[in-house]
C-alpha cells in the first residue's frame, strides 16, 4: 500500500479546489497543491478574496494555505511531485459535433490526461473529479497507457462531480 504524501489537483475550479483544500484542512501530514493554468484564478486563491464562495471555505484555505495547501500555475512540477493527482477540470457541453448541446466535452480531461503521462516519472494514483458521462476512467486509463513511460504504473479511480441546475429543497 502507497502512503499518499503529496496530493495534486489538476483544476482551480468550483470542485478542485474546494474539495482539495477541505483535504489539506483534515489531513496536516499531506501536501496539497492545486494547480490552475489561468494565473488569475490561481492569484485569487493566493489572495484575501477567494475566486468561489462555500460556507467556512474562507477560514479552511486561510488556516492551511502556505502550510500544506498550496495554488500554482506550476503543473508539471505538481504532477512530478505527487502521489495522487485529482483531475478536477472544466467539461462544459459540447458545442458542435455528436452530441452538441447535451454531451460534456471531454477535451480539458483528455488534455490533463495527456499531460500527467508525459510528465510523470513514477508511478500515481489519479482520480477523475469531474462532471463526466460513465467509462470516462477507462478512456483515462488508455490515454495515460498510451502515452506514458514504460514502466510507469497508474491506478484509475473515479470519483465523478454530479452537479445539477434542479432545485430540490
Amino acid at each position: 500500500m502507497v502512503a499518499v504524501k503529496n496530493i495534486c489537483c489538476v483544476g482551480a475550479g468550483y470542485v478542485g479546489g474546494p474539495t482539495c483544500a477541505v483535504i489539506a484542512y483534515k489531513c496536516h501530514h499531506i501536501k496539497v497543491t492545486i494547480v490552475d493554468l489561468n494565473q488569475a484564478r490561481i492569484d485569487a486563491w493566493n489572495s484575501d478574496k477567494l475566486p468561489i464562495y462555500e460556507p467556512g471555505l474562507e477560514q479552511v484555505v486561510f488556516d492551511r494555505r502556505g502550510k500544506n495547501l498550496f495554488f500554482t500555475t506550476d503543473v508539471d512540477g505538481a504532477i512530478q511531485e505527487a502521489d495522487l493527482i485529482f483531475v478536477s477540470v472544466n467539461t462544459p457541453t459540447k458545442k458542435s459535433g455528436l452530441g452538441a448541446g447535451m454531451a460534456a466535452d471531454l477535451a480539458y480531461i483528455e488534455g490533463a490526461t495527456r499531460r500527467i503521462a508525459q510528465v510523470a516519472k513514477s508511478s500515481k494514483i489519479v482520480v477523475e473529479k469531474s462532471t463526466v458521462p460513465c467509462r470516462t476512467a477507462e478512456s483515462m486509463r488508455a490515454i495515460l497507457e498510451a502515452n506514458s513511460t514504460q514502466g510507469i504504473r497508474f491506478d484509475i479511480l473515479s470519483n465523478p462531480e454530479y452537479q445539477s441546475s434542479r432545485s430540490f429543497g
